[in-house]
């Protein structure tokens, strides 16, 4: 029996430099039985080949690539192959899902994946797979790196050492796919690094995938003191809680860290209240990051525009503050409200919603009416912040208040201005009197 599994993904000019390797269907590959032959494709930079020579295909994917996936779907099944799905999108719209794809897992695939994978072999797959049992953390197998081309990646050896978040952000699907959160022994995790190979930057460079790396404090202290002889340089994303935590921050720093990735989200602390993002506290935030830098860490900030609060004057004001607590990179996105989510139902209720196109659900899309500007105006502006923080000025003074890790930081810093400034700005895809969904 041969299974392919296919990772979806967009072709970008930066590819090879900001493509760290993915980690969901290695870890479903190291769940596969031996006697069943496993391979993995991935479309950023490998052909799918629809008449390849195999049984089952499996992929999963997020809201945007939804119709990608459905088209993917449609081609192996034209070809009368069999294809399952997984991921938040199928997740949150498993009965959407469905129509498409021969089964679908619901939520963690740990339990499911060799259950489906059994059904399948005795010619009983079921329409649904869904795990109700907390994963046994200290049972996950070692991911199946081998299976990925090494050659499109610019940090192979990711890592998931723990499983979703404590915290419940309004607009946030992680506890969609894990309800609770967990973490395995601090030896298992460590035990994984030690076998992943050195040599190149690619491979020396570690990348945690974690919802949030530090959210048991005490287990994340501990995971970076025994991480320290290994003398590794690795980045993650977490909150910006460790910021709370100055032997935290120093263990991080000791134990090879060189960049962190959180969800700062706004400067605007009514709209972190109204979104029950409580754990941050703008009047924080520069203290933060000063501490970070301090210790040679640098900063990657997410930012979200569009919250209710947000008024006209919200992408000049986060301009001005990211550039003056010097934050190394940011990845600013426009509010997603994602379906059979909270802050959905309400945009539909109050008839905000402007249209279901899920390709256009990517933070750079205004999908909803603003309570305080238009679509359109929401839009501009997040692609002029985007713009703007990448001005070669806006470059210059970041990193010079930061100086941390900058090796690591101006690359990705030049590598997205090139792709900004050599492509045209994005046409808005509805005028401002759009009527909703």
């Amino acid at each position: 029996m041969k299974v392919l599994l296919v990772y979806l993904n967009k072709r970008t000019d930066n590819l090879k430099l900001m493509n760290p390797a993915p980690l969901t269907l290695p870890l479903l590959a190291a769940y596969t039985p031996p006697d069943i032959e496993v391979s993995i494709v991935d479309e950023a930079f490998e052909t799918i080949d629809y008449d390849q020579d195999v049984d089952l295909v499996a992929t999963t994917f997020v809201l945007p690539l939804a119709h990608r996936a459905y088209k993917l779907a449609r081609e192996f099944r034209k070809r009368g192959k069999t294809i399952v799905c997984g991921g938040p999108h199928a997740t949150l719209m498993s009965a959407e899902t469905a129509e498409h794809f021969d089964a679908v897992v619901i939520g963690q695939g740990d339990l499911t994946w060799p259950i489906l994978l059994e059904d399948f072999k005795r010619g009983r797959l079921k329409k649904f797979y869904t795990n109700h049992q907390d994963i046994d953390m200290a049972s996950i197998p070692f991911a199946r790196r081998d299976l990925l081309n090494p050659k499109g990646y610019s940090i192979l050896n990711t890592f998931q050492a723990t499983r979703g978040c404590p915290y419940s952000c309004t607009y946030c699907t992680t506890h969609t796919i894990y309800p609770r959160f967990l973490t395995p022994p601090v030896r298992k995790v460590v035990k994984e690094i030690e076998q992943v190979d050195g040599g190149p930057f690619q491979r020396r460079m570690l990348l945690f995938w974690d919802d949030n790396l530090v959210g048991n404090p005490g287990w994340a202290r501990r995971l970076f003191e025994e991480m320290t002889p290994l003398k590794k340089k690795w980045v993650a994303q977490l909150t910006f809680t460790i910021t709370e935590d100055r032997q935290l921050v120093r263990a991080a720093a000791k134990s090879g860290c060189v960049g962190l990735f959180f969800g700062l989200e706004s400067f605007n602390s009514l709209s972190l209240k109204n979104s029950n993002k409580k754990h941050n506290v703008v009047e924080k935030y520069r203290e933060g990051i000063k501490l970070l830098h301090d210790h040679g860490i640098s900063v990657y900030a997410g930012m979200m525009f569009g919250f209710d609060d947000d008024r006209k004057d919200i992408f000049e004001i986060t301009l001005e503050k990211a550039i003056e607590l010097g934050i190394d990179n940011l990845g600013p996105k426009i509010l997603v409200p994602y379906p059979n989510m909270p802050l959905y139902d309400r945009l539909v209720k109050e008839k905000r919603i402007i249209h279901t196109d899920w390709s256009k659900y990517n933070g750079n899309h205004a999908v909803f009416h603003p309570r305080h500007m238009t679509a359109t105006e929401l839009e501009c502006g997040n692609q002029w912040f985007h713009r703007e923080f990448h001005s070669y000025k806006s470059i210059a003074q970041r990193l010079w208040k930061s100086k941390a890790a900058t090796w690591f930081t101006l690359p990705i810093n030049l590598s997205k201005r090139k792709v900004l400034y050599r492509s045209p700005v994005e046409k808005l895809h509805q005028p401002t009197d759009a009527s909703p969904a």
